[in-house]
């Protein structure tokens, strides 16, 4: 049998890859081949053996000493060689790497992300968090801290390699962060010093991780997110563990091959990043990278299901004809691959842009673009990452459901990327706020026009009729202080017709004949013009779509 490679496999992601890489792409190519066949080959295995062998939490040792230690299967391992190993986070700040990442170190990250995620989703969350606690030592730590954490994250090799985390979560604090009551005793705001910390986290990713991004208030500072602080938790010190207990590991959905857990700090030893006033501004920077990664894995669950369906399609026969060639199971094959190339340019834009701010070569446009794109980016890709692995499953019927193939596994893990980084509503708020404080709906029109001045004639009538919508809709909000009820409805047009007028654009890198006819069908799905469609999909042009 023929191995598969995700990589080569997708023309489309190529052509990615080779404008934002230029000259490195060369030099990245090796790497990202051996991803895309490592990810659809051994890694797809180890997914599904991690997924049901999932991690134990050892409290005690032999001799009753408590050592809160996670136990994982082989094949978690296995995984962080491939993913970690494979050089996913080591793109963006390894210097042995510097010549594959050029000028787009984000673009390298997440192309060799996507591939992995495909493979699996629940390791992807600690990659993302050990990236997020990188940047944040990199842009904000003192360079006693950076020197001491930022190669160990940047390790490819399991026996130096640091994980990352990020713990917000409380009880009385979940979306409303300024609720956190995690207490920060001892320092006197001086960056890098170290401070004792008390209190609990309930939802903890990558629980044993050995830097942790915590926010905390200390003693004495205000109340809401103005008064926090934000500090690098080491989970050891001197070889021995630090001041905090694990309480136990969640039962998770989905995402279950690692462990989120509840913790205690009964005098934790931590070393400050950012005091009030500073703390949760930066502890945003790894949040919104977070949702940019929460973008790409949905792009990757709507790619894997895409793959197994269409590959199921192929062979299955019904009524005397592979199940491809019965026109319903056409439609549905199209409208998934289209959906998933319309989300890959959008989320890959994204990215392009998260590199110039990577490289601190954004401009102050570019940054508040990626400010108003970030968490549309985040939830409207979340949203359809579970309506399109929910077709996945049905394609493979009754297969489709059971845990012995991997669609079962995928819809579990999927169905959490509409929850983490931020949940719809508060996606919605925070795109308002970028509205509201940064005239983010200004960037999202001059993205949107770019794509409209190369959209086909009956496309650019469409689209433009949304676009005078959408800015009426914002004049309609402005005036009704009580409108909240409806600001949903005015982000899924924004998000939609964002998407759409992407993959329109040669001037975003896009535009190629599949990508218009993605775009078109998309459209003609989210926005239609009366009850018909007039187009029939065909074997041949899904996978002129998924393959091309």
């Amino acid at each position: 049998m023929t191995r598969a490679n995700w990589y080569s496999s997708e023309p489309a992601l190529t052509r990615i890859l080779r404008r934002r890489l230029g000259p490195a792409y060369e030099k990245a190519k090796g790497r990202l081949e051996k991803m895309g066949d490592g990810a659809a080959n051994e890694g797809a295995a180890l997914a599904h053996v991690a997924d049901h062998n999932g991690p134990r939490l050892v409290t005690h040792d032999r001799l009753g000493e408590r050592i809160d230690e996670i136990e994982y299967h082989p094949a978690y391992r296995q995984l962080q060689q491939l993913g970690y190993g494979g050089g996913i986070v080591a793109a963006t700040y390894n210097p042995a790497l510097a010549a594959e990442r050029g000028e787009a170190p984000k673009s390298l990250t997440f192309a060799l992300g996507y591939l992995f995620g495909q493979a699996e989703a629940g390791m992807f969350c600690p990659v993302c968090m050990t990236d997020g606690a990188a940047h944040l030592l990199d842009q904000h730590a003192t360079k006693e801290l950076q020197e001491r954490f930022i190669p160990p994250l940047a390790s490819t090799d399991l026996s130096t390699l640091y994980t990352g985390a990020m713990f917000l979560t409380e009880k009385e604090g979940g979306s409303d962060v300024g609720m956190v009551k995690t207490v920060a005793k001892g320092g006197k705001g001086v960056p890098g010093e170290a401070v004792t910390l008390y209190g609990d986290k309930w939802f903890c990713s990558n629980v044993d991780a050995d830097v942790i991004m915590i926010l905390a208030r200390p003693e004495g500072a205000g109340p809401g997110t103005k008064g926090l602080g934000l500090y690098v938790l080491p989970r050891t010190l001197e070889g021995k563990r630090n001041g905090y207990r694990i309480d136990r590991i969640k039962d998770k959905l989905g995402e279950r091959s690692f462990p989120t857990g509840e913790v205690t700090l009964d005098g934790a030893r931590a070393f400050l990043l950012g005091g009030p006033g500073e703390g949760f501004h930066q502890m945003t920077e790894m949040l919104n990278l977070s949702r940019l990664y929460n973008a790409v894995a949905s792009v990757s669950g709507m790619r894997r299901a895409l793959v197994e369906a269409l590959a199921w399609s192929e062979t299955r026969v019904a009524f005397k004809k592979p199940v491809i060639q019965h026109p319903l199971m056409s439609e549905v094959l199209m409208d998934m691959a289209c959906e998933q190339r319309v989300a890959l340019n959008w989320a890959f834009r994204g990215v392009a842009l998260m590199d110039r701010m990577e490289t601190r070569k954004a401009s102050e446009e570019e940054r508040r673009t990626l400010r108003m794109m970030t968490p549309l980016l985040k939830y409207w890709l979340g949203k359809r990452a579970v309506e399109v692995v929910q077709e996945g499953v049905e394609a493979l019927a009754g297969n489709g459901y059971i845990e012995d193939w991997p669609m079962a596994r995928v819809l579990r893990d999927v169905h959490v990327l509409p929850i983490w980084e931020g949940t719809t509503n508060i996606l919605v708020l925070d795109t308002f706020r970028a509205i509201k404080k940064e005239a983010g709906h200004e960037m999202l029109l001059a993205e949107v026009e770019k794509g409209l001045a190369e959209a086909p004639g009956e496309l650019k009538a469409r689209l433009t009729q949304l676009t005078d919508e959408l800015k009426a809709g914002l004049v309609e909000l402005a005036g009704d202080p009580r409108a909240e009820h409806a600001l949903k409805d005015w982000t899924d047009r924004a998000a939609l017709l964002w998407s759409i007028t992407t993959s329109l654009s040669k001037a975003a890198g896009f535009g190629t004949d599949t990508d218009v006819r993605a775009a078109r069908r998309v459209l003609a799905r989210r926005a239609p013009v009366g009850l018909l469609r007039t187009d029939r999909a065909t074997p041949d042009e899904v996978r002129a779509i998924a393959f091309s």
